[in-house]
């Protein structure tokens, strides 16, 4: 088989970059405990702690808010309950609630407190939440306030397990086998067996486990098993390894990184001959058969000397080489005997081959 000089062009293409903006939130905190308040009367009310309306003002006045709960899980509901100085007059009022946080909490715009009454009643929802958090929960009613604080806790965390993979990363040469060992740990509590299993296992690898089920409570270790057959074509692959119990998952990734194999090449530099010209060439052939990137260099002078550097071919190109020979010759130098070239096959590169006494192929 003959390949004649390849002139290879890089195309380079221009990509359209993404900024990509997400959306949060802040959660308003406040201190605990009750806060009531008024701006009339000639009594005087309280910032902090419990709080009452000021004297000689309105009777139609917010005194106070408790929430029952006042501690609760996110996603759970509390009732708010609003206090008048007074029962309400003829025709109820409305009075105004607020919470702090409108992510996290979500409370009516009123709750109407009925004639002859002084308290009244609304349910206020949460949401989860993934830290706790302290709502303010406010009552306001003319120039008279009253308020208090909510507390939302995260859902307590369930028993879990977590894997490691030691070494995380595993280098095979093609026709060889490699291990890593998986360790499952759990936390205080946890009791189940988990199954291991493997995916993205590229194609030429195989992968075992050992044991494939770690038994109850869930530690314990599994050596993972890993095969490169020799046509694996060299690369960095991920491999997931992935334990569970069914409803909860735990997942590692297994860098695996498949050696360049050594192709075995042997290089004859040669005058390849054609239409009264001679080339300079070389005769190619490998020991182990595969597809390996090809480069050439040709330089003036019988050195192979870098600043003498005329000419290059291949450029890392990747050729399938099979069990026969092949024969590779530079085209824009055609009978020039002063030059010299180095070939390169995989991890194989030729001695300098000198043109002035190099025989024909």
């Amino acid at each position: 088989m003959i390949f004649s000089r390849r002139y290879l062009t890089r195309i380079v293409a221009a990509g359209v970059l993404l900024s990509l903006m997400s959306c949060g939130s802040a959660h308003q905190t406040s201190g605990s405990g009750n806060f009531g308040g008024t701006g009339t009367g000639t009594g005087t009310g309280t910032g902090t702690g419990t709080g009452t309306s000021g004297t000689g003002g309105s009777s139609e006045a917010v005194s106070g808010v408790s929430l029952n709960p006042a501690q609760l899980t996110g996603g759970a509901s509390t009732v708010v309950t609003v206090t008048l100085v007074q029962p309400a007059p003829s025709g109820g009022i409305a009075v105004q609630l607020k919470s702090s946080d409108t992510t996290d909490v979500s409370a009516p715009a009123s709750v109407t407190v009925a004639a002859g009454q002084s308290t009244a009643t609304a349910t206020v929802s949460t949401t989860p939440v993934t830290a706790a958090i302290t709502v303010t929960i406010t009552a306001s009613y003319g120039t008279s306030m009253a308020g208090t604080s909510l507390s939302i806790a995260p859902p307590a965390s369930a028993p879990t397990f977590s894997m490691s993979l030691q070494p995380s990363t595993v280098t095979v040469a093609p026709g060889q086998a490699g291990s890593s060992v998986i360790t499952s740990q759990i936390t205080t509590g946890y009791n189940h067996a988990v199954t291991l299993s493997t995916s993205n296992v590229p194609s030429g690898v195989s992968t075992s486990l050992t044991p494939t089920v770690i038994p109850a409570p869930g530690a314990g270790t599994s050596t993972e098993a890993i095969s490169v057959a020799s046509t694996a074509a060299a690369g960095t692959y991920s491999l997931t390894t992935t334990a569970t119990d069914g409803k909860t998952s735990s997942s590692a990734t297994l860098t695996l990184k498949i050696s360049q194999a050594d192709p075995g090449t042997t290089f004859q530099g040669c005058w390849y001959q054609q239409n009264g010209h001679k080339y300079q060439g070389v005769r190619v052939s490998v020991a182990n058969p595969g597809t390996y990137p090809f480069d050439a260099d040709l330089y003036r002078g019988t050195s192979c000397n870098p600043s003498d550097w005329a000419d290059e071919f291949g450029f890392g190109q990747e050729i399938k080489f099979g069990g026969f020979g092949y024969i590779f010759w530079f085209s824009d130098f055609k009978d020039q005997t002063n030059m010299s070239a180095l070939w390169h096959v995989g991890p194989d590169t030729s001695a300098c081959i000198n043109y002035e006494t190099a025989p024909n192929c």
